[in-house]
């Protein structure tokens, strides 16, 4: 009876992965094997937590004891989804030895159980903390493959995973494993979970090991970014001093231009002759003997000096059309 009862598990797990192959062609083989993951997690967790939490035995307390039928087929069901995922990953060789060796350790502790007809209270247990974490495994997976994992829902679903599966499978376990231990259990199922809590921490070791070189690499990359935005900050201010300083010195040769510009003839500004010594013969002012006093009065100094001014900045050759 209880072999049949895997059997149909086992095929209706089987049957529920071709039946989405089916509908969803569009999708790799490894997409709906973890889809019945999933399900198989949320469905084996409700019945592992309604085994250990409301109907009992209490698995601190009064492991070891005799199953219970619900303790049968909560371990029938995910005796038949792990032959069948052991199978499956056997064949698309998809996993690493640790996830090979939970899932054989997993086939022969559940078969165990079966067969001695004990061991269910801890079993469900582990079962029910084990599978907690799964969907959230799972949905990690999905969002990579829909490329949605960088997002702060890929975050939020990262943290969970790595909480929840700590706190459960190590925090949870090392106190059920005590408590084990304290309880008059028999060899075969102390073995049996040391085993489980050992690939536990095989796991855990991982992860923490995933989120340090994950969470290192995030803080290297915003410590550059803030160096450079300081950087950046630095090249602007220098840039601006460079272009007032640029304007400054471009002024200045503006400046030095013009004054050469402005006397470039023979006489310089030392030669310029005062207001007293200009003349003004022929119209031309030249630089001589005092002026001597002219009828013109001050307007003829007046024009005497706008003269000497137009005769620095005109060229020798048009000083005639002035």
């Amino acid at each position: 009876m209880t072999l049949l009862l895997v059997l149909c598990c086992l095929g209706l797990w089987t049957l529920l992965y071709l039946l989405l192959c089916r509908l969803n062609p569009g999708r790799r083989c490894e997409w709906h094997c973890r889809s019945v993951t999933a399900i198989h997690a949320l469905l084996i967790t409700s019945l592992a937590a309604w085994c250990s939490f409301i109907q009992g035995p209490w698995p601190f307390t009064h492991a070891g004891g005799p199953n219970t039928p619900l303790q049968y087929l909560t371990t029938s069901i995910c005796l038949g989804y792990f032959i069948f995922d052991f199978s499956w990953c056997l064949y698309f060789k998809t996993e690493g030895p640790a996830m090979m060796a939970h899932h054989a350790l997993s086939i022969f502790g559940l078969t165990v159980t079966l067969v001695a007809g004990k061991y269910g209270t801890e079993l469900v247990a582990t079962i029910c903390g084990a599978e907690l974490t799964n969907p959230l495994l799972q949905l990690r997976w999905f969002l990579r493959e829909t490329g949605q994992y960088h997002t702060i829902v890929g975050e939020i679903v990262d943290i969970l995973f790595m909480g929840t599966f700590g706190m459960l499978r190590i925090g949870v376990g090392s106190v059920l494993l005590y408590s084990y231990f304290q309880q008059p259990t028999d060899f075969f199922g102390r073995l049996g979970g040391v085993c489980i809590y050992a690939i536990g921490w095989v796991f855990w070791i991982a992860i923490v090991q995933y989120a340090i070189k994950k969470y290192t690499k995030r803080w290297n990359a915003w410590k550059r970014k803030r160096k450079n935005d300081g950087s950046s900050v630095v090249s602007k201010s220098d840039s601006r001093h460079e272009t007032v300083s640029g304007n400054s010195e471009m002024t200045q040769t503006a400046d030095i231009l013009v004054g050469q510009k402005v006397c470039s003839h023979s006489e310089s500004l030392e030669d310029i002759p005062s207001q007293g010594e200009l003349k003004k013969p022929n119209g031309y002012l030249r630089v001589g003997k005092p002026l001597p006093p002219s009828p013109e009065g001050s307007d003829g100094i007046i024009n005497g000096i706008v003269h000497s001014h137009i005769s620095c900045l005109v060229p020798e050759a048009d000083k005639k059309n002035v």
